[in-house]
């Protein structure tokens, strides 16, 4: 049974999501666990602080890359946030780690990047998951403004050259 969320993320009809289930137990499963993970994540994020978390997030990897596999999981990570919270903009934190979560599971190789802007009311925060360098939720274009603060890659451990990574909050709000 394939989980899949119909339509681009964000549009809904009535404000609802729909979810259409068309493949075997397997994808069933996958869709229980996110759903599960994207119950806890609002907690985790409030009582753990990020560099744990992101350790806490990454799941080994169980075998070959499957782009239909990765696709499911982005639909699911994007729709099952908006479902718990019976809203749209679901947090950014939460789609993203529970998205780096499935798609590490999935051989995927992803990256969790935190990063700010300067908005009209001060520094704006956003997080956002990567695969292959290109982010899976949202457009190049939309994150073009962002600088990143700090990227998890395997393992949930910081990659690169992270001078400010002693700077991160211990909880987010």
């Amino acid at each position: 049974m394939r989980v899949q969320a119909t339509g681009a993320p964000g549009k809904h009809e009535h404000g609802v999501t729909r979810i259409t289930l068309t493949r075997p137990a397997d994808d069933g499963w996958l869709a229980l666990r996110m759903a599960a993970w994207s119950v806890v994540l609002p907690l985790l994020r409030r009582v753990i602080p990020l560099r744990r978390l992101a350790r806490l997030a990454w799941a080994g990897s169980t075998g070959v890359r499957d782009a239909a596999r990765e696709r499911q999981i982005v639909r699911l990570s994007a729709a099952l946030p908006r479902l718990r919270l019976r809203r749209r903009d679901a947090n950014c934190l939460e789609r993203s780690l529970l998205a780096y979560r499935f798609l590490a599971q999935a051989s995927a190789n992803p990256a969790l990047v935190v990063a700010v802007r300067r908005g009209e009311a001060g520094v704006v925060g956003h997080a956002w998951t990567t695969v292959d360098g290109q982010p899976v939720h949202e457009s190049e274009a939309a994150l073009r403004e962002f600088v990143p603060f700090v990227e998890f890659g395997p393992g949930g451990v910081a990659v690169g050259h992270q001078p400010a990574l002693g700077a991160l909050p211990d909880r987010w709000k």
